[in-house]
C-alpha cells in the first residue's frame, strides 16, 4: 500500500521539518499513524516530498522531510473531467463534491437554475474546498480539483469549450453514452441538474450552446446519484476506471 497524503502548504515542502495540525492531524490520526511511518506530503498542485513522523503531541505531529520535492500525477485520470452541479440541499451537494473529488473530477462547478429547491447558503464555497482537499488526501490523489461557484446556468453554459460537453438530463432516455464521441486523453463537460431537473427551455439553450443531450436510463435517479453516475462513467469510457 502506498504511504497515505497530507495536504501542506507549498512552501512547507521547501523545509526540512513539517508540523501537521488541524484538519490534516486528524487525517494521520484515523489512520492510526505514529511515530517512524513514513508519509507523503503534497501541495494539491503535483508537488509532494517524503517525510518520517518523529514525534506525535496533542497538538501537532512533526515531520521530517527527506528526498527531493517531486511531482507525481500517477493518480490523475488521463481525462480532465469538469462536473457542473445544480445546487443540491447541502448535505447532498457536500456529498457530490466529496465523491466527485474521490472519483477524479479535475473542477467542481456549482450554479443555480430555475427548478433548484435551494441555494447555497453564503460562506459554503469555503466547506466545499476544505471537503475536496480531504477527499483528496483519503484518495490518495496528487492534486486538489478546483470548486467554483456558485454561478449562473447561464454562466456554465457561456463557459470556454471542452472537447466534449455534455448535459444529462432525466428525459433523454434514449440517448446514451457514446464512446466515440471523444476519443483519450481530452477534456469534457458534464452538467448535471437540481433535484427538479432541468426544464425545456433550459435543454433547448444548452443544445444550442453546443451540448450533447444524453440520459441515464430509463429511472430517474435522485441527484446526487446522476451526478456520481455521470463522472464514473465518463471515467470508465474515456478515464481510468
Amino acid at each position: 500500500m502506498p504511504p497515505a497524503r497530507f495536504i501542506v502548504a507549498s512552501g512547507d515542502l521547501d523545509r526540512g521539518i513539517v508540523q501537521l495540525r488541524g484538519a490534516e492531524l486528524r487525517h494521520l490520526r484515523a489512520r492510526r499513524l505514529g511515530s517512524g511511518a513514513e508519509i507523503v506530503l503534497t501541495d494539491g498542485a503535483g508537488r509532494e516530498r517524503r517525510g518520517t513522523i518523529e514525534d506525535m503531541t496533542p497538538r501537532y505531529a512533526q515531520v521530517r522531510l527527506h528526498l527531493a520535492v517531486s511531482k507525481d500525477a500517477s493518480s490523475e485520470s488521463r481525462l480532465r473531467l469538469d462536473l457542473a452541479q445544480a445546487a443540491l440541499k447541502a448535505d447532498k451537494l457536500d456529498f457530490v463534491v466529496e465523491k466527485a473529488t474521490e472519483l477524479g473530477v479535475n473542477s467542481v462547478t456549482v450554479f443555480t437554475s430555475t427548478r433548484c429547491v435551494s441555494k447555497p447558503a453564503p460562506g459554503r464555497l469555503d466547506r466545499w474546498k476544505r471537503i475536496a482537499q480531504s477527499a483528496t488526501a483519503q484518495s490518495q490523489r496528487s492534486v486538489v480539483p478546483l470548486i467554483r461557484g456558485p454561478m449562473t446556468f447561464a454562466e456554465v453554459l457561456a463557459t470556454a469549450p471542452a472537447s466534449l460537453r455534455l448535459l444529462f438530463w432525466e428525459q433523454a432516455v434514449s440517448e446514451r453514452l457514446d464512446p466515440g464521441l471523444l476519443s483519450p486523453a481530452a477534456k469534457v463537460l458534464a452538467v448535471v441538474g437540481p433535484e427538479g431537473g432541468f426544464g425545456p427551455t433550459e435543454v433547448a439553450a444548452a443544445r444550442a450552446a453546443g451540448f450533447h443531450i444524453v440520459g441515464l436510463g430509463p429511472r430517474v435517479l435522485r441527484a446526487e446519484t446522476a451526478a456520481i453516475v455521470a463522472v464514473t462513467l465518463c471515467q470508465r469510457l474515456w478515464g481510468d476506471l
